[in-house]
């Protein structure tokens, strides 16, 4: 028997012209992946109008923040106020995320350098300020907190280029997957002495050497999320990192397809007998070709990515932004000195934060257009630094508690830049035994008989009733 094929149709299809060839598909059927495209594009417009309308219903608030000059404080302290903010995450319903476009209200963590005066703010929605004071207040009691205008505006520039300013910026990324961690605060204390050397002392000295026309902005902003999600892909990592079997997960698809055929098995069983049920493979891992070769590097690894696996995350993306006039003017001084601290963080084995250059960087690297595009990244970076926003230009990654502490965190008693803003003294109730300045009491004057007294003046029992 042979199959003889019909290469008619094919030769048809070649004696076409291009409008020809679309029209025939179009006709023949071809309009239906068209029409799905089309009402797909039709949704995303839909639901991006309704994020939108999601977002600028929400009213947000700048809080400065200032610390006593003689803070004891470790970053673990702001550890538990990340914690205690997580407690901002609400879980929306189908219908509401992907019909009315709800979204997650985010914090956003800043350090702001103007003209050398070094100041720490939290953006927050309105509705979350009692949230946000309680969480700071119970970790730093004599802290003080102030609503302020936003300090960008400072800087009256809105587009680029501009005639007086110049500007350079960037977001940061992630070198490895999100689940690695970055080098975290207890890896910057001495084994011995637990003395803690804080990373953020060079970047605040830094910060305090601008000078007039130079601005600093340093943001840190975090969205709470679901931690079942970012925890699954990570425990997958770790899977595969020491060779254990990832169970395969049936999909719904996988369940409709094969429940009929799991009713003719079960009907087969019954008419001609079950045979014998097949052996479960209980070994998880390959120990003799995995776990046992693994170095003592890669076991720190994995140790390290469960760690971080084991604390709350965050949706996160930090971000720096250098302004100033263009006669004092100057990346070596701000730009250069920021990114070097930055690398303080970083670790080989594990994880690290870069630059992000290639779309969101104001520096070389562009051929075509070379002004008209720096422009452009400039107005897009200023204008998500204004609107606090985390998904531009670059896409954020997931930080837990103990990198964000690590990241921002109040200065210690031992950070000595001058410029810092702290609070002046401690506040407190006075103290109990303080004496007060009371009205003077009358004279009291005792009602004694002659014949106890004699007649003579003495002094009177202690237990006789007096009278004005």
């Amino acid at each position: 028997m042979t199959i003889e094929l019909d290469y008619a149709f094919v030769d048809r299809l070649l004696a076409m012209s291009g409008p020809e060839i679309f029209w025939y598909f179009l006709v023949h059927g071809g309009w239906i992946p068209l029409l799905f495209i089309l009402l797909w594009g039709i949704y995303k417009v839909f639901l991006y109008r309704n994020q939108i309308k999601d977002i600028m219903s929400h009213e947000y608030i700048l809080l400065a923040i200032d610390v006593p000059k003689d803070n004891i404080q470790t970053p673990k302290a702001v550890e538990h106020i990340f914690a205690h903010l997580a407690g901002a995450h609400s879980s929306p319903t189908r219908r509401e995320k992907y019909i009315f476009g709800k979204v997650q209200p985010w914090f956003s963590l800043e350090i702001a350098s103007i003209e050398g005066y070094v100041q720490y703010f939290i953006r927050t929605p309105a509705k979350f300020r009692d949230l946000v004071e309680a969480s700071i207040y119970a970790q730093y009691p004599d802290a003080e907190i102030t609503e302020v205008e936003d300090y960008t505006y400072l800087v009256p520039v809105k587009r680029f280029p501009d005639p007086e300013w110049d500007m350079w910026g960037c977001d940061f990324i992630q070198v490895k997957n999100q689940a690695y961690p970055i080098r975290t605060y207890p890896q910057f204390e001495h084994g011995l002495t637990q003395e803690f050397k804080d990373p953020l002392a060079a970047i605040l000295e830094n910060l305090s050497l601008l000078g007039p026309g130079e601005h600093f902005w340093i943001q840190l902003m975090i969205v709470p999320i679901g931690q079942t999600e970012w925890k699954e892909s990570g425990d997958k990592l770790v899977k595969k990192l020491i060779g254990a079997k990832e169970e395969a997960k049936e999909t719904k698809i996988d369940k409709f397809i094969g429940a009929p055929m799991k009713v003719l098995e079960t009907v087969g069983g019954e008419i001609f007998g079950a045979g014998e049920a097949p052996k479960k493979d209980d070994k998880k891992y390959d120990f003799p070709t995995r776990m046992l070769s693994l170095s003592p590097g890669e076991v720190d690894a994995v140790k390290s990515i469960q760690s971080k696996l084991s604390k709350i995350g965050y949706l996160c993306k930090l971000r720096a932004m250098y302004v100033g006039k263009k006669e004092v003017f100057k990346k070596t001084k701000a730009a250069h000195p920021f990114i070097g601290a930055v690398k303080q963080f970083n670790t080989v084995d594990l994880n690290s934060l870069k630059p992000e250059l290639s779309k969101t960087g104001i520096s070389g690297g562009i051929i075509l257009f070379k002004q008209k595009r720096l422009a452009h990244r400039r107005n897009i970076l200023l204008q998500a630094y204004r609107d606090r926003d985390p998904t531009v230009p670059m896409s954020p990654y997931v930080f837990n508690t103990e990198e964000l502490a690590t990241l921002w965190h109040f200065p210690a008693i031992e950070i000595k830049a001058p410029l810092v803003k702290k609070t002046e003294a401690k506040k407190g109730e006075p103290p109990m035994a303080l004496p007060m300045e009371i009205e003077q009491l009358p004279e009291k004057k005792y009602a004694v008989p002659e014949d106890i007294t004699g007649g003579d003046e003495e002094e009177a029992p202690s237990n006789l009733p007096f009278v004005d």
